[in-house]
């Protein structure tokens, strides 16, 4: 039988072992949550600097508000009174295409794509004609619209970050920035945070798919919060949904033949 290869941990007998690291004796008090985080889905322990930009793009992301459907559907099954339950039922909201870590990691194949055909030697013309095929060859970039308002307050202060941080330079947020602009003169489309994410985590040194990965670890604590108050609350209303508000989408409904031949 073929082996299957673990790169992830090994317990032993008086310390154990984190992707290498003693996680008793190299990580404990010295290494943070978000760069265990980074740690689980790349395999590498992040820099101090790199620590503080997974750190921004926890917050970043910090938008609890249980009116947010699938923050919602959480706080509806953990108000049962089990909080793993809903926090679990959030998780699985997440699975669409619409909100779900293939957002960033879409975000971030793209955009990568289109940071290898940008080069330091072109000029503008050439850089003009580069973006304006990059969004002639995808109808729809994911990380740009936002619904109800003008701008993502989030991307914004990541933005602000960003630029604090000394790392608005960096490969893979200039070509952001080059592509937000091209969109909101050409488009009026703004970015929204997914964009501002795959870039950050692009210039971390993040594959596509670790940044889908990265972004929803990071935005667990949302899920954690909402799920442990409805638990607590278990409140009846969070219980059942209106009668007016579901409506069954399936098969016909079908007598069993036992119920079929009693039938007069």
């Amino acid at each position: 039988m073929k082996p299957i290869i673990t790169r992830v941990a090994h317990a032993g007998h008086g310390d154990h072992q984190y992707f290498g690291h003693s996680a008793l004796a190299d990580l404990l008090g010295v290494e943070t949550s978000t760069g265990l985080l980074a740690l689980a889905i790349t395999g590498r322990r992040p820099t101090t600097e790199e620590r503080e930009v997974l750190d921004a793009l926890c917050v970043s992301l910090t938008a609890a508000d249980p009116r947010i459907w699938p923050l919602k559907l959480c706080r509806m099954v953990a108000s049962y009174g089990e909080a793993l339950a809903g926090f679990a039922a959030g998780q699985l909201a997440m699975m669409g295409h619409g909100m779900s870590p293939r957002i960033m990691s879409d975000a971030a194949a793209h955009l990568k794509r289109l940071r290898r055909q940008l080069d330091e030697s072109l000029g503008p013309a050439d850089v003009e004609r580069i973006l304006r095929d990059h969004v002639a060859a995808s109808p729809r970039l994911a990380g740009y619209g936002i619904p109800m308002r003008a701008q993502d307050e989030r991307f914004e202060a990541l933005r602000g970050f960003m630029i604090r941080a000394g790392r608005s330079g960096l490969p893979h947020w200039r070509a952001q920035e080059a592509l937000s602009e091209c969109l909101r003169r050409d488009r009026r489309l703004a970015p929204n945070i997914g964009i501002g994410h795959a870039a950050a985590l692009l210039d971390l040194g993040c594959s596509p798919a670790e940044a889908g990965a990265l972004s929803t670890l990071l935005i667990e604590h949302t899920f954690a919060a909402n799920a442990f108050e409805a638990a607590q609350q278990c409140e009846p209303l969070m219980q059942r949904l209106p009668d007016g508000c579901v409506q069954y989408v399936g098969p016909s409904r079908r007598a069993s033949p036992r119920a079929a031949v009693s039938r007069p």
